[in-house]
Order: C-alpha cells, then sequence, then structure tokens
C-alpha cells in the first residue's frame, strides 16, 4: 500500500467519523405521544403518515412549533389511510 492510498483512506475515515453524531442527530426518533401528555402546539408544520396498503395503526409523526417558537416533534399512533377505504 503506498502512501496516497493511505492518506486517502485515513481521510476517508476522520470525515467519516466525525460525521457520525450530525447524521445520529437527524436520524433520532421524536418522542412517542402518552396519554395526558401535555403539548404546546402554536402552530402544526408537517404531519407525516406511513403509507400503507392494509388497515393497521402505523406511527405518524407531528412537527410543530410551540409557543416559545420552537420547532418540535412528537410521534403518535394512528390508523393508516387503508383503513378509511375498507
Amino acid at each position: 500500500m503506498n502512501i496516497q492510498n493511505l492518506s486517502i483512506a485515513s481521510l476517508l475515515a476522520v470525515i467519516t467519523l466525525s460525521g457520525s453524531p450530525l447524521f445520529a442527530k437527524e436520524n433520532k426518533e421524536p418522542p412517542a405521544y402518552e396519554y395526558g401528555m401535555p403539548l404546546d402546539i402554536a402552530h402544526a408544520i408537517r404531519i407525516e403518515v406511513p403509507s400503507s396498503q392494509v388497515c393497521e395503526v402505523v406511527r405518524a409523526k407531528m412537527t410543530y412549533v410551540d409557543t416559545q417558537g420552537e420547532i418540535r416533534q412528537v410521534s403518535y399512533l394512528q390508523q393508516a389511510e387503508a383503513c378509511s377505504i375498507q
């Protein structure tokens, strides 16, 4: 293995390891809603519901702005869209 290949491999390893905390933050699941949990929703931004071909319970995710102006997320359970079609 020559010095150029070793340098490239080292650079890729450093980039991969330094970037992993950034990706970990993006993949973090939002807290799951529990009955009685206080929610401070001033404005809903987006609601994401996974698509499903069968009638089942799916985990949806809501992104919202609270009254302090912070963007937050919460996940919750709901019936899939396929349930309303049947």
